[in-house]
């Protein structure tokens, strides 16, 4: 069968046991360290690894057009100099970005465009939904998806999110106090927010239905979250609820939620708003796939293998790849990478890992 349908089979629990054989992001620096081992020179993204190895592709695509702030803001540069530049993003924000290794630094945001309320009644009317948000580039992109063979999972991103976009806009402090001081300014974000992933959901998928849907917050950390759950389920839920019910009625079959970090409080009130399951299961962050396997066998899960196991060597490999396939046993599991793998993962040990990887997802 394709890579497709056996995504299908694998979501809806149908084939335990069984499961793409895929791989999740690749830092540009680890292709570098491999190309330098041995890898072929020619093999410079991850599709190409993924079909040198025989393995199966799945596409995560961001849809092209305008998500966020419309029209966006004009890139301004500030600052730089040789190893850095600081300039106002698409949406606003001042951010420095490290022209040096850059794929293995975080950008540093400087200031945020939301300050008080009278920065967000400037604001807000980017987010308003507009038909030229879409345009040639979104049709050319879902048509060249018709017929695909491989699964595809459209990643919403900052309209996707509740919590993500606005501390994108806000910072995390001063949307932190927010939620105190002036709850009703955070709803009526959220509202507008919501609003407009509702009207680009109905533009999207018109014609069009992926094979999921991804929504984005990010708002855990290595041992807890960002924002209280008690917040999370009165804030966020009801409006959880009306995303979902939209992306229902246009006929999306699953839906994911993205969060690095520890978020074991976070999953239950997910689950609770029609969300299907959540990647990438954050190994480092306590977020053991065996484990929330256990706690909840219909969850679905992409994710969850420890890089970490993989620049240890073969005898940590194979400790990963037992929790993986004691996962993979009971169905609606993907097995990538827990977060871009970084490039102190050897050549020879990635070889192996994609010999065991074959061997507990039943590809051979």
């Amino acid at each position: 069968m394709s890579p497709r349908e056996l995504f299908y089979q694998v979501m809806r629990f149908e084939c335990p046991g069984r499961t793409l054989a895929t791989l999740g992001g690749i830092w540009p620096s680890t292709i570098q360290r491999w190309i330098a081992e041995g890898m072929p020179a020619e093999l410079t993204d991850v599709g190409k690894i993924v079909d040198h190895f025989g393995l199966q592709r799945h596409i995560w695509g961001k849809p092209a057009g305008a998500l966020f702030a419309y029209p966006p803001f004009e890139r301004k540069v500030l600052a730089e100099d040789r190893t850095k530049v600081t300039y106002v993003d698409p949406n606003g924000i001042v951010r420095t970005d490290f022209r040096e290794d850059a794929y293995k630094s975080m950008p540093h945001f400087e200031s945020f465009p939301v300050r008080d309320r009278s920065d967000w009644k400037k604001y807000r009317p980017r987010l308003a939904w507009d038909p030229a948000r879409l345009g040639e580039a979104w049709r050319k992109q879902k048509d060249s998806w018709r017929g695909r063979q491989a699964p595809l999972i459209l990643a919403l991103d900052q309209p996707g999110s509740l919590y993500g976009s606005l501390r994108d806009l806000m910072g995390m402090e001063a949307l932190s106090l927010a939620f105190y001081d002036d709850p009703a300014w955070i709803e009526e974000m959220m509202d507008t927010v919501v609003e407009l992933f509702c009207r680009l959901v109905d533009a999207l998928l018109a014609d069009f239905v992926p094979d999921a849907v991804c929504l984005w917050e990010d708002m855990a950390y290595k041992t807890s979250t960002l924002l209280g759950a008690p917040q999370v389920r009165q804030f966020m839920l009801p409006r959880y609820r009306i995303m979902t019910a939209r992306l229902r009625a246009r006929g999306v079959p699953f839906i994911v939620l993205d969060s690095d970090g520890h978020i074991e409080e976070l999953i239950p009130i997910w689950l609770e708003a029609g969300i299907d399951g959540v990647v990438p299961m954050e190994a480092q962050s306590g977020m053991d796939v065996a484990e929330y396997r256990r706690r909840y066998p219909r969850m679905l899960m992409m994710g969850g293998v420890d890089k970490r196991a993989l620049a240890a060597g073969p005898e940590a490999i194979d400790r990963e790849m037992d929790k993986i396939r004691r996962t993979i046993a009971s169905g609606g599991y993907i097995p990538w990478f827990d977060h871009g793998l970084p490039h102190d993962v050897s050549y020879r040990n990635f070889l192996y890992y994609v010999q065991r990887l074959k061997e507990v997802t039943g590809m051979r």
